[in-house]
């Protein structure tokens, strides 16, 4: 019986060893927030001109750019990341003619994208809404 223990062992550890690396690339796993995404946020739009919004978040997550207007646009950088938000600065392209600063707070939500903006003006200016990716 020992014999049989001997040879059973190595194969047990082997499968937990496969198990616990599959479960730990599948906690991992994140759907990707890189690409163009567009949509209409709710509430005040606190950076001037209507709530329709562009998102460009490059492919290493690290940055992109935001669309509200031709006179109201700019830079995206990456602040923070926390609680499954990516946590985007938005800074003014030079001509821009709208105020920058504001945060939007970036998690997927299924195959869209949720967007939590907080405003530089306040709380009673935070906007939010749901953008879908935008075709190429």
């Amino acid at each position: 019986m020992s014999v049989w223990l001997r040879r059973l062992l190595p194969l047990v550890v082997a499968a937990f060893c496969a198990v616990a690396a599959a479960s730990a690339l599948a906690g991992n796993h994140r759907e990707p927030l890189a690409g163009t995404w567009s949509g209409v946020l709710a509430g005040q739009p606190s950076s001037g001109g209507g709530g329709r919004i562009v998102i460009v978040v490059n492919a290493r997550e690290t940055g992109g750019s935001w669309r509200l207007s031709a006179t109201c646009h700019g830079p995206l950088t990456l602040s923070s990341i926390s609680g499954g938000y990516h946590h985007y600065l938005r800074k003014l392209a030079p001509g821009a003619t709208c105020a920058g600063g504001d945060v939007d707070c970036l998690k997927r939500a299924g195959a869209n994208l949720y967007d939590a903006v907080t405003s530089h003006l306040g709380g009673a200016h935070d906007s939010s809404g749901t953008l879908r990716r935008a075709l190429s």
